[in-house]
């Protein structure tokens, strides 16, 4: 059985931090560009979490809100992972708006071969890590995921002119378990 992240609620006053949850996250990002112009394409997360380290997040909201700060701490983006919903990330239609707006054929398969769901409700999954989320003893995310092999960066500016869209925070435990998996999954040895 998959932990059970235990959150609390978000103060607009409280500093962003890694473990914030946000919805309706939007990613931008620079297709392709040429003599004509510059595509863009933009697509919008229902739900994100923050896993860059909390230290580089406050200070860099730190820096943002003060106008002045040490280059040292200076950090043009945030790292955030989407959180999807099981069964949209089984099939593949998690991303197939993605596809589209990249002109790429959307072919459906099933996302995870064998037993990876039930491997990543064990906790034990080195890419998938299955998210179940509890406020006041309440479950407010269930039946979630976070793909690994997913994750943007967005700037800090964005996240604080937003932040009435984050709707919790993780625990620091919890916050930090997501994080350190996805640094394991990213210092995997890849074998061709």
């Amino acid at each position: 059985m998959a932990t059970i992240s235990k959150a609390k609620t978000s103060q607009l006053t409280d500093s962003i931090c890694q473990g914030d949850i946000f919805r309706n996250v939007k990613y931008n990002y620079i297709d392709c560009e040429d003599d004509s112009g510059v595509n863009v394409i933009e697509y919008e997360f229902p739900l994100a979490v923050i896993i860059s380290q909390a230290c580089d997040v406050i200070a860099m909201e730190s820096i943002v809100n003060n106008k002045k700060g040490k280059p040292a701490k200076f950090m043009p983006s945030i790292l955030m992972c989407p959180i999807y919903a099981h069964d949209a990330a089984k099939s593949g239609q998690h991303i197939k708006d993605v596809f589209q707006q990249l002109s790429l054929v959307f072919e459906g398969e099933n996302t995870y071969q064998g037993d990876d769901y039930k491997v990543s409700q064990r906790d034990w999954h080195y890419r998938i890590h299955a998210l179940t989320v509890e406020l006041n003893k309440k479950k407010v995310i269930e039946n979630a995921i976070i793909d690994f092999k997913h994750y943007f960066t967005v700037p800090i500016t964005y996240l604080i002119n937003h932040k009435n869209n984050r709707i919790l925070h993780l625990d620091d435990l919890f916050a930090e378990q997501i994080t350190l998996k996805f640094s394991t999954y990213l210092a995997r040895v890849a074998i061709p």
